[in-house]
């Protein structure tokens, strides 16, 4: 009885820990110099959801972000927002593919979406305003319907499942004796 206990307790832990994983906007393209992320964790987002995207580089030349927000139908209609940004650093560390260190130059835009489906074109600039790279990052507005990831929701259900499953275990081998 005791190594069942174990093998249920030894499980949900492991559950646990492989169902608890935190979702953070990748910046595993920052190795080759550019990254850009969100502060929504999909490119769907709820309507009049203030979306912020980041723009990230190792590039020194890079002066500047220019964000526009091109609006529906299908991220083809007019340019709600045209912004230039200058880069930041706070000092954060970033390396290159070849492992080089390089000061983090981070840029930053915010935009209230509605209804549609949005694009965001990133321009990198340098100092001449000479586009060093564009990127497009897509952004679907409408409603969601999904379930939440919350860490404490899925520890309560895997401890409550693995519980009902230990008592059924547990009267089960009552029964037989």
């Amino acid at each position: 009885m005791k190594g069942k206990l174990l093998t249920i307790g030894f499980s949900i832990v492991i559950v646990t820990l492989l169902m608890c994983s935190a979702v953070y906007a990748s910046w595993s393209t920052l190795a080759t110099g550019y990254a850009v992320t969100s502060n929504v964790e999909e490119i769907q987002v709820l309507n009049t959801q203030p979306v912020t995207i980041t723009a990230g580089t190792l590039d020194s030349t890079v002066t500047s972000v220019t964000f526009r927000w091109i609006g529906p139908p299908d991220g083809t209609g007019p340019c709600a927002l045209d912004e230039t940004v200058p880069v930041y650093t706070n000092g954060t560390i970033g390396y290159w593919d070849d492992g080089t260190p390089a000061l983090i130059r981070y840029a930053e835009s915010t935009y209230v979406v509605y209804e549609g489906k949005w694009k965001v074109e990133i321009l990198f600039r340098n100092s001449e305003e000479e586009i060093l790279l564009k990127q497009l990052y897509p952004i679907m507005v409408g409603e969601i319907f999904y379930t939440p990831e919350l860490p404490l929701g899925t520890i309560g259900a895997t401890v409550a499942m693995s519980a009902a499953l230990g008592l059924f275990m547990i009267k089960k081998k009552r029964q037989q004796k």
